[in-house]
């Protein structure tokens, strides 16, 4: 496919190349405090308390349950071991390894072809596309295995080249290993950079590769048998996990129509490159720049593939495709990226002069005065809590942790001394009480809500685990905002306490048979004391549901 105009050319003149990291620079300086102090999404904090049990010789899956194999969790457990896991440290963490990722795709993209002013518009891209997208897409493990994925295709790429080693082979494949571990899915990425590359490597090279995949799983079960979480590990994935497949697959037409719709705008170029990325596998060409151009456009439709066919209708699962997108503009030395920015920016100043929007472009969220007045309290060395919810952008949501009503919640138990054991988080984004109370869980179940909504034999196993732990724990704490969007309702309350907005149906259910004895500022969360037995505890799949069917 013949390339646009390079940047050399009249309209798109060289000197933008210090204007695209000029540009760059702009976002990061506004966008990475507002990052570092916005609220970790419940995802995160689950996979920190199962790196804290870990670290304090729990047993995984059986201390903190999760449907995931355990390579994120061992992350953050080395994240722990040198940094502490406070939200900022692990956001830290999380930038850096995008950061270290970008780092990757520029190496990717010069050595496809790409001039200087591509190269910098796709950091731009990528710096006002990632700080500035929803809590819910940060720390999350499809981000983490880029790292891994990148330094694998950079030793594959060098030996492919010409430079053969059958230790940098072996160290490859012990990468993707190691990928693996967080998220199998990476095994279809690996398969793309070995179809790629397959004639132009030796037998032996490919059998070093596979030898250190074989070593890096070998690894991660001698870890799983000697900590004995192996017996654990094997029930989720024959009993727990069996169903998966079948959902996604449900799921597919709904994903399908939501493709290019996760990330406005930047999710409907995909329109434009996948078909540039098929032309870059059909060429014929052996220039040098090839090969990596081929490489960067097999792993970003072997990636986006995966996302659409493979996985749960997620934003997250969609943000490496998106920086592959970028960085595959780039080696084409396609303006694209200079366009989105240039559109958004166009956009919020527009905006800002005019307080109006302009339809069907969004101005980009840096503009957005609401948040961004928070800026300067978030360069302070322990920012409030005001201002940490300030800068979140989806802490409604009930994955979304809301740092003032829980904050609130953190006061009161730490008052009541709560020790090990002796508190049940229900629902999602609580279980970061854990954390911040440094205790330990008194029910493995984090997400409680997916865990029983996995099949009529797994909502039977959570109630019976909890009736096993109930007469440990003393306080359980709910989140109304996973039963309501009712949210200004919530401090209009019976004499039990519970919120007018319950329906009665499941003020029978576990926590909300159990007395209340604080509530947060906004009526969000709910503390009960833990006084009477277990006999039921559903969870209605949507807000505001009726009773659900007991059949």
């Amino acid at each position: 496919m013949p390339e646009l105009q390079s940047t050399r050319s009249r309209w798109f003149p060289w000197r933008s190349a210090a204007l695209g990291w000029l540009v760059a620079g702009v976002f990061l300086f506004v966008g990475v405090p507002l990052f570092l102090r916005m609220p970790l999404w419940c995802d995160a904090t689950l996979h920190a308390v199962a790196a804290n049990a870990i670290a304090t010789d729990g047993v995984h899956y059986r201390d903190v349950f999760e449907t995931n194999p355990p390579g994120f969790a061992w992350a953050l457990w080395c994240v722990r071991g040198v940094f502490g896991l406070s939200a900022e440290t692990i956001r830290a963490t999380d930038l850096a390894i995008v950061a270290l990722v970008t780092l990757g795709l520029v190496w990717l993209a010069r050595g496809s072809g790409s001039d200087r002013a591509n190269v910098a518009w796709m950091c731009a891209a990528i710096a006002a596309f990632y700080l500035f997208i929803h809590e819910f897409n940060h720390v999350q493990r499809d981000v983490w295995m880029m790292l891994p994925a990148v330094v694998a295709i950079m030793l594959r790429l060098k030996r492919a080249e010409g430079r053969n080693s059958l230790l940098l082979a072996f160290a490859e494949g012990l990468i993707w290993g190691v990928g693996c571990w967080i998220k199998p899915h990476m095994l279809f990425i690996a398969a793309a950079a070995w179809l790629v590359t397959l004639r132009r490597l030796r037998v032996a090279d490919h059998v070093a590769v596979f030898a250190g995949g074989v070593v890096a799983g070998l690894l991660g079960l001698a870890w799983l048998i000697s900590t004995g979480a192996w017996p654990y590990f094997v029930n989720i994935w024959t009993t727990w996990n069996a169903d998966y497949f079948a959902l996604v697959r449900r799921e597919l037409p709904f994903r399908a129509i939501l493709q290019l719709q996760y990330f406005p705008p930047y999710s409907a170029l995909a329109l434009l490159a996948v078909p540039l990325a098929l032309a870059n596998l059909r060429s014929q060409s052996e220039a040098p720049h090839i090969l990596p151009r081929m490489m960067l456009a097999a792993v970003y439709l072997a990636w986006l593939f995966t996302a659409l066919l493979l996985q749960r209708p997620f934003h997250y699962v969609h943000v490496p495709e998106t920086l592959l997108m970028f960085a595959l503009f780039a080696a084409n030395r396609w303006a694209v990226p200079f366009a989105l920015v240039l559109l958004q920016v166009v956009a919020g100043v527009l905006m800002l002069c005019t307080s109006q929007s302009i339809p069907f472009v969004n101005p980009h969220p840096a503009f957005d005065v609401t948040r961004t007045r928070w800026w300067s309290q978030c360069l302070e060395r322990e920012p409030s809590r005001e201002a940490s919810q300030g800068v979140a952008r989806w802490s409604r949501h009930f994955g979304g942790v809301d740092p003032v009503e829980l904050g609130a919640v953190a006061d009161y138990l730490r008052a009541q001394n709560v020790r090990d054991g002796e508190l049940i988080t229900w629902h999602d984004s609580p279980h970061a009480l854990y954390l911040d109370l440094n205790v330990k869980p008194g029910f493995r179940f984090m997400h409680v809500a997916n865990a029983a909504g996995l099949g009529k034999w797994q909502e039977q196993e959570v109630l019976r685990e909890l009736k096993l732990a109930v007469p440990h724990a003393k306080f359980v704490v709910s989140d109304m905002n996973r039963i309501t969007e009712k949210y200004d309702q919530l401090n209009e309350v019976d004499v039990d306490g519970l919120p007018k907005v319950l329906p009665a149906w499941q003020r029978k259910e576990f926590p909300w048979d159990q007395p209340v004895v604080f509530r947060s500022p906004g009526g969000r969360y709910l503390v009960h004391r833990i006084e009477k037995p277990v006999t039921s505890c559903r969870i209605p799949e949507k807000l505001d549901q009726q009773e659900p069917d007991k059949d």
